[in-house]
């Protein structure tokens, strides 16, 4: 089981969230629901509704929900920014985005709280009609056409991976190189049939996802006086020089300590060779110095 606790400095940034947002809002049997399987169950029925419309030859609801940046500039039809998530195809590729979803959406929905995720989801929704609505307003000659919940599906799981990079997925690869080489594969193929743009939409939609998590995690800094500030905290001061040890300061030499320094030598000469190898002046120094000795201390 993945931690599910969020970290301290995540919840305060959008408000108190109480224990109810990081718990399911109701269950279907024993499933839980999360805001993320509220979204797989509407992608799934919107795909049910609009191939039964096909079939039917009904009206074109699927060029009415797309995006298309022609519509949405010359148009106002801005419903399209919402909308075009709902218009899937059944395919292999549809599943894997709905487990994608359903299963690591919910793991960063249990990390952030509810209200959190629906914040990144909503925000991963628009972000790829804003950038093609701002291209289209400056060049009217570009055609961005695209439907499909792929790129944010996709960057939940690129956000997954941001929170548990080591998490072992996959036959036991790690999240982060499963998505490393996920996003390479999906950028080759971009490349390969020479859509620029919707590469670069999908490189948009992932690094979004993947700062939304650092943001919130405060691992990275978006206002430029934290950034200043956060640069002069980190200059580099001079290490001051290191204080030389101090020197032990001797005591001054008393008259004592003199008298026995001077007959040292002749204590020297009577170990090695008795008392009678003194001459009579060594003699003489020895009793002068044992007098001084014997006399007491002054006050």
């Amino acid at each position: 089981m993945l931690p599910v606790s969020a970290p301290d400095g995540a919840r305060p940034m959008f408000g108190q969230s109480d224990s109810n947002d990081y718990q399911p809002f109701g269950y279907i049997g024993r499933i839980p629901l999360y805001f993320s399987t509220c979204l797989v169950l509407l992608y799934c029925v919107s795909l049910v509704v609009l191939v039964f419309c096909h079939f039917f030859h009904g009206p074109n609801v699927e060029y009415l929900l797309m995006y298309d940046g022609g519509s949405v500039t010359k148009g106002f039809q801005f419903w399209r920014f919402l909308s075009y998530p709902v218009v899937n195809i059944p395919s292999i590729w549809f599943a894997l985005e709905m487990y994608l979803l359903y299963s690591f959406g919910r793991e960063v929905e249990r990390f952030f709280g509810r209200s959190v995720f629906a914040m990144l989801y909503v925000s991963l929704v628009v972000l790829a009609p804003c950038l093609s609505t701002a291209a289209v307003a400056i060049h009217s000659s570009l055609l961005i056409r695209f439907a499909g919940s792929f790129s944010p599906d996709f960057a939940v799981f690129v956000a997954f991976t941001a929170i548990y990079p080591e998490v072992e997925i996959f036959f036991t690869f790690k999240a982060k190189w499963v998505a490393a080489i996920l996003i390479g594969i999906y950028s080759l193929q971009f490349i390969y049939f020479n859509d620029v743009v919707d590469l670069l939409l999908f490189w948009a939609t992932c690094a979004a996802a993947y700062g939304f998590v650092k943001y919130l995690r405060g691992q990275i800094q978006l206002s430029l006086r934290d950034y200043f500030r956060q640069r002069r905290s980190r200059q580099v001061l001079r290490p001051l020089p290191r204080p030389k040890p101090a020197q032990r300061m001797l005591p001054p030499k008393s008259e004592r300590d003199d008298v026995i320094e001077s007959i040292d030598p002749l204590l020297d000469k009577i170990a090695k060779h008795g008392i009678s190898s003194l001459t009579a002046a060594e003699r003489a120094k020895l009793e002068e110095a044992r007098a001084e000795l014997l006399k007491k201390p002054g006050p």
